[in-house]
């Protein structure tokens, strides 16, 4: 069973520093420009696109507001890394917010800290306030045992990680297909919506190859893809949306 579900990232909006040399070229096209965003995130829509993961930006912000009075019903994946958590509820609350995720810095640093308590608290405080919790972890393969046999395992619904062809950005050396097998054992234990990013590798690899893997990679059910171009948005999802189930 491959991915049903396609989640636009904005990464390339609130410049992530993994894109290198291009973080900078993104600053120059987004920095103070939401009308260049919007522009993509129109053109997702069209392309079938409806679900946003929504990092804090003011810009990004801006953006999806001006979307939205195009006519777009964003569905929002609000994503935090709990340092202003009550006013990343309160604006993600202006939309149709479905999600709420903890930032896979602050669930890894907890789990290196053996402190789930303090992931607890904040996955029960977003259930509390009607949203869906969900977590990220950047260490898939370190990580994901450790919370199936925590208290946390039951206080969240949905888990983001990284997955694609190379092991970019994994914790993995490569992606043999030792390591292929065992990412793939240990998405069977974990029994969660399953949202897979840097599926792209941030670049390196292209849509096609990129989801000829993603395709065959069991118990996925979403993924999480950034673009930084009109024309890269409708090219990217236009080749993502023939591998869809």
């Amino acid at each position: 069973m491959t991915f049903n579900e396609i989640i636009l990232g904005t990464s390339p909006f609130i410049f992530a520093p993994q894109f290198g040399h291009r973080t900078r070229l993104y600053e120059l096209d987004f920095e103070k420009q939401p009308e260049n965003i919007q522009k993509i995130l129109d053109k997702s829509y069209e392309n079938g696109v409806q679900k946003i993961l929504l990092n804090r930006s003011d810009d990004l912000e801006l953006a999806l507001n001006m979307s939205i009075q195009n006519g777009n019903d964003w569905e929002v994946i609000g994503k935090t890394n709990v340092n202003q958590f009550e006013e990343d509820l309160k604006i993600f609350s202006k939309y149709n917010t479905s999600t709420i995720m903890l930032d896979g810095f602050f669930v890894d640093k907890n789990i290196e800290n053996d402190d789930f308590e303090s992931i607890s608290k904040y996955l029960n405080e977003i259930k509390l306030k009607g949203f869906v919790p969900s977590i990220e972890t950047r260490t898939p393969f370190k990580n994901i045992p450790k919370i199936v046999e925590s208290e946390i395992i039951d206080e969240f619904e949905e888990i983001m990680l990284p997955l694609n062809f190379y092991g970019y950005m994994m914790d993995c050396n490569f992606l043999t297909n030792e390591n292929k097998e065992k990412i793939q054992n240990l998405l069977s234990t974990i029994n969660k919506k399953i949202i897979a990013n840097r599926t792209l590798a941030t670049g390196i690899l292209q849509p096609k190859e990129a989801y000829e893997f993603i395709s065959k990679v069991d118990y996925v059910n979403s993924v999480c893809v950034g673009v930084a171009k009109v024309e890269e948005a409708e090219e990217t999802f236009s080749i993502i949306n023939k591998y869809k189930s």
